[in-house]
């Protein structure tokens, strides 16, 4: 009996870590917002005849269950030639990349508003990256490529290229630079919609 029951506690157990990370197929949506696309522009002309223009957005999903997902999606194009007269366009692809966020929260209607919710997220407890076709990466399921990937470097600043690297970042390093602190926002259940947050995402120009 008391191996029947030490079994039982386990699936228990692992159950709940599973619907902690959303990763659980019996946890429902509560609610999907979406926030506008933000972008930034860098010109670098005249000195040098080259510009950049970045588009990022962010997606909250909220569970049933005390758990959400954050997506936050990043691109930046240089070269953008836009035809005034045909439907012509050129442009080059620099870099693109998605980023999940997965953490806790707790909600309650809106005091001044009953069309908006506030949320309050818990910092990221779980990360995964998709890096521009160059590497992913998971918190919960670390590798020594995934710590070297994201090993801190030092760039020429003609060239772009790495000039040195640093060692590599285990999964609780990562998360410690990269995982927002607790916030609150309000997102619009009436229109699935928040204002932009790239929520420590790195988009854009950010260093």
């Amino acid at each position: 009996m008391k191996k029947v029951l030490a079994i039982v506690l386990a699936a228990i157990i692992m159950t709940v870590a599973l619907v902690s990370c959303g990763g659980a197929s019996s946890a429902k949506i509560k609610g999907v917002y979406l926030s506008p696309a933000s972008y930034t522009y860098n010109n670098m002309r005249p000195a040098y005849n080259f510009y950049l223009l970045d588009y990022a957005q962010s997606e909250v999903t909220l569970y049933d269950n005390g758990t959400y997902m954050i997506i936050v999606s990043d691109a930046t194009f240089s070269g953008i030639e836009l035809s005034e007269s045909t439907n012509d366009a050129t442009a080059n692809e620099r870099t693109n990349v998605i980023t999940k966020l997965f953490g806790t929260y707790t909600s309650a209607p809106n005091d001044l508003d009953e069309d908006l919710l506030d949320v309050a997220l818990a910092t990221p407890t779980r990360i995964v990256k998709s890096y521009d076709q160059q590497y992913w990466l998971d918190t919960d399921a670390w590798t020594d490529a995934m710590g070297q990937a994201v090993a801190p470097k030092e760039y020429d600043g003609e060239t772009g290229q790495a000039t040195s690297t640093g060692a590599p970042l285990t999964a609780e390093q990562y998360l410690a630079e990269n995982a927002f602190a607790p916030k609150t926002i309000q997102v619009n259940t009436k229109t699935s919609s928040f204002d932009f947050d790239s929520f420590g995402v790195r988009t854009g120009f950010q260093n």
